[in-house]
């Protein structure tokens, strides 16, 4: 019996001093109402927020533009939330570097195929040599459409959601951590509007893991606990 309330008696221990909590913290976020914020890199593409919207001025895929949150170079897992405007070429970078002209990293492309793509699909871009199309999950009527997209990378795996969605995922083992980023390579033609695909609101957000402070009526409990082993232990 002594045996048996010492094994409850740590068993309650470890619920009352182990309870632990995740929750999202944003590290980042930017509107651009008041232009864009001094943490964009603009590596590559003149970027430019106009009208409290962002994109390339020069938008390309040869080369690439890239623009990345230079404040956050190491981010592991996280949770991207963007607005995506008149969705045509474009995308975001996933635990990516520049440097020097060299890009390393997942892109999720958003549209493609120059604007006629209606979908989402990814690349793995390893010292700017990028991978096939990866994944292409399909959304009648993407093209030219305003949508949010929400990206969740966790380990090896990467999800993409459209309107809370969920459309596409990816695995890939290839990066550990890196910036996030955005990419337009939108022309002013096809079906979106005149400026091109735009990005607004972005934020992002890494888990916190909160511990609980032990509880007063645990705590009650556990003392409980203890008096009744330590008076058998004196019968």
């Amino acid at each position: 019996m002594r045996k048996i309330a010492l094994l409850a008696a740590a068993v309650l221990a470890g619920v009352v001093f182990s309870s632990a909590s995740t929750q999202a913290t944003v590290v980042f976020f930017d509107d651009f109402n008041s232009g864009a914020s001094a943490a964009w890199g603009n590596e590559r593409g003149n970027w430019r927020a106009d009208g409290g919207i962002y994109d390339a001025t020069n938008p390309n895929n040869t080369p690439t533009t890239y623009t990345s949150v230079t404040t956050l170079p190491a981010l592991t897992d996280f949770v991207v939330d963007v607005d995506v405007n008149g969705v045509n070429d474009g995308g975001v970078w996933l635990r990516s570097s520049f440097s020097s002209g060299t890009i390393n990293g997942v892109l999720l492309v958003t549209g493609g195929f120059s604007g006629v793509n209606n979908g989402l699909y990814w690349h793995t871009v390893v010292n700017n040599g990028f991978s096939g199309i990866l994944n292409n999950g399909l959304v009648p009527g993407l093209q030219g459409s305003n949508v949010h997209l929400r990206v969740v990378v966790s380990g090896d795996t990467y999800s993409a959601y459209v309107n809370d969605a969920l459309l596409t995922t990816l695995t890939t083992s290839l990066f550990s951590s890196g910036h996030v980023g955005l990419y337009d390579f939108s022309p002013i033609t096809k079906s979106s509007t005149p400026r091109g695909q735009t990005f607004d609101n972005f934020q992002l957000s890494v888990a916190q893991v909160s511990v609980a402070e032990p509880g007063v009526l645990g705590l009650v409990a556990l003392g409980l606990a203890a008096l009744r082993l330590a008076r058998r232990g004196s019968a």
